[in-house]
């Protein structure tokens, strides 16, 4: 005959087996929908957006921009008129049900890919969506001076 405790267990591990087979929410980024969610606030928010970029696709727009700053030296240095071309990379702030999503392209030698996060910020409040913007801004402005060919 079973214990009171065994029964219990059995109970709960029956009870509690649906919601443990459950597949987790799919955060890969591709949509608005499925936007990945940060886990930093300001630079550090920054910087793991580019963390999780590099992981998802092994390249990320600072990479972009070392491509496209690398490439039109080489045009330079063979005498090529280089035509201006698009930026390597663009972001965007967009407001999804009532959250903050940074959206980011940038162009790789594979193509061009397009990823989602959630900063997790509402975009209600103002001056933390300022703060945020303003955080990328700074960082991205010293990735870009800091870009140097060797």
């Amino acid at each position: 005959m079973l214990t009171r405790h065994y029964i219990l267990a059995t109970i709960a591990v029956v009870a509690a087996a649906p919601c443990l087979a459950a597949r987790p929410a799919d955060h890969g980024g591709s949509t608005i929908a499925k936007a990945i969610p940060l886990k930093e606030r300001g630079t550090k928010a920054v910087v793991e957006e580019m963390a999780w970029m590099l992981k998802l696709y092994n390249y990320s727009p600072v990479l972009a921009v070392h491509d496209a700053v690398a490439d039109a030296s080489s045009k330079d240095k063979t005498g090529k008129n280089s035509v201006n071309t698009p930026a390597p990379w663009g972001h965007g702030s967009l407001d999804h049900n009532g959250h903050l999503i940074s959206y980011w392209w940038f162009v790789t030698p594979l193509g061009k890919k397009e990823v989602y996060f959630d900063t997790g910020i509402s975009s209600d409040t103002l001056g933390d969506v300022a703060e945020q913007e303003s955080a990328r801004a700074q960082y991205m402005r010293r990735i870009a001076s800091s870009v140097k060919l060797q």
